[in-house]
């Protein structure tokens, strides 16, 4: 993993800044590179940390300076900064590129600043008087004294020039109309998007684990992957006795897939309540129960060797996987659940995607999701939603998604296994309501308990 951060100053300690923010973000990497340009009325340095050499995604000339967390899949793996360098005269073009991706660069007297289109990596800025800085963690702009931080928002160039900030929005999902197609016309197209997703995702990539719960999303990750990876192994995690340690090992023989299995004792949990409050920064119930499993699925990721963990992140919000979409249509009608689900699209990083990175981050395990690539979800959003929902108290949702895994030849109890949410399936949501009740709290007051003990504690609990 990497962390990025930079300063524009009108002191000369931007270099200073910019080493305190990467020492705050030493569990995303303790290999740092830092560079400094001196300009006629302000300094600016820029900085990276990984947790290997960052000489792929650190890079300057004489002129400029280039800093990227993340990875376009369209460029070589040797080649990602240097990529950027060449490019900045046409900076919002590389905004269209696939990829999970944010970058900070600094040229003449501006520095830029830009995430890809669904945010799946972050990048938060602050500002004061004479300082502006920016950093891959809330946590980095903490430490140099920021209490008041903003996230730089998918899609959107930041410009940064003369202590003001410039803003501009360069793409972004749209909400088409929804249109006219039959199931299987839809499942059939989906599966071809899918497809060409993970081969994007996963080019030059020799061996993949996939976070894998046995439920729908992550099955249908694993067949395509398994068709287009060399190597490819699932990682499941739980508590001792949760309900989906009980199906996951069965399934992976289904998909003739390996399988390892790991599980967590209660006692261990709070250690990983206070680890994962601190680097989501934040005491979320929902937030913080998701992030836990994907936690330890990533470091078991990382043991076993691997580089990338891919997931099945995205697709609820899409397909109407989540009961909440059955409710809306039952009540408000179809009209009001399209706008619902598009919402839940351009809300993913704020919601999802900031959270699943930074609970990974200490891995050094790179998440990846065939359900963000950008063509897919444009083709998604025109799927008429009585292909998502059905009204009636719909139990089952996602039916076109699994239309196409029929079409992927899945076992058709994979296919129509009900959505068993991970932070259920795992049972870590009931033992984090087991450790409130066991100190005579609620579930809320303990997490902003124990945010409020660690959140600006300098290393990782």
């Amino acid at each position: 993993m990497t962390a990025i951060a930079a300063v524009i100053s009108k002191t000369k300690n931007s270099d200073a800044y910019v080493n305190e923010m990467l020492s705050a973000l030493k569990h995303r990497g303790t290999q740092t590179k830092t560079r400094v340009i001196n300009t006629q009325l302000e300094e600016i340095a820029l900085g990276s940390a990984s947790t290997t050499p960052p000489a792929f995604r650190f890079d300057f000339s004489s002129k400029a300076i280039v800093a990227l967390d993340g990875t376009l899949y369209n460029v070589q793996e040797t080649n990602q900064a240097r990529y950027i360098l060449k490019a900045l005269t046409t900076v919002p073009d590389l905004l269209l590129a696939p990829g999970g991706y944010s970058a900070i660069c600094a040229r003449s007297e501006q520095i830029l600043a830009f995430r890809d289109i669904n945010g799946l990596k972050p990048l938060y800025y602050a500002q004061r008087k004479g300082l502006v800085a920016l950093a891959s963690e809330r946590k980095a702009l903490w430490k140099i004294g920021f209490s008041d931080t903003e996230r730089i928002l998918p899609g959107h160039l930041y410009t940064i020039s003369s202590m003001k900030l410039r803003r501009k929005c360069v793409t972004r999902f749209s909400r088409p109309l929804e249109q006219r197609m039959s199931i299987n016309k839809a499942a059939s197209q989906l599966t071809r998007h899918l497809i060409r997703s993970m081969r994007v995702i996963t080019k030059g990539v020799d061996h993949v684990s996939v976070g894998f719960s046995g439920g729908l999303d992550s099955a249908i990750t694993a067949a395509i992957a398994k068709c287009l990876c060399k190597n490819v192994e699932l990682v499941s995690v739980g508590l001792s006795g949760s309900s989906e340690l009980q199906t996951v090992e069965k399934y992976a023989r289904q998909l003739d897939l390996p399988i390892t299995v790991e599980t967590f004792s209660p006692d261990l949990l709070e250690a990983s309540v206070k680890r994962v409050v601190w680097l989501i920064e934040e005491s979320n119930f929902m937030k913080v129960s998701v992030a836990i499993p994907l936690h330890w699925a990533a470091m078991l990721a990382a043991r076993r060797g691997h580089k990338v963990m891919l997931c099945g992140q995205g697709s609820d919000e899409l397909y109407g996987g989540y009961s909440k979409y059955a409710r809306i249509l039952d009540l408000r009608g179809r009209r009001a659940l399209a706008t619902v689900l598009y919402h839940s699209v351009l809300d993913a990083a704020l919601v999802n995607y900031e959270r699943d990175d930074q609970t990974t981050s200490p891995s050094g395990v790179e998440l990846r999701t065939p359900f963000a690539d950008p063509e897919l979800i444009r083709f998604s959003l025109t799927i008429p939603t009585e292909h998502k929902v059905k009204k009636g108290n719909d139990l089952v949702r996602k039916w076109v998604l699994r239309a196409a895994a029929k079409r992927l030849s899945l076992p058709e109890e994979i296919i129509w296994r009900r959505k068993k949410a991970i932070q259920h399936g795992t049972g870590v949501e009931n033992e984090i309501r087991r450790l409130a009740r066991k100190r005579g709290l609620s579930i809320e007051s303990y997490l902003s308990d124990v945010y409020s003990q660690i959140a600006r504690n300098a290393s990782m609990p």
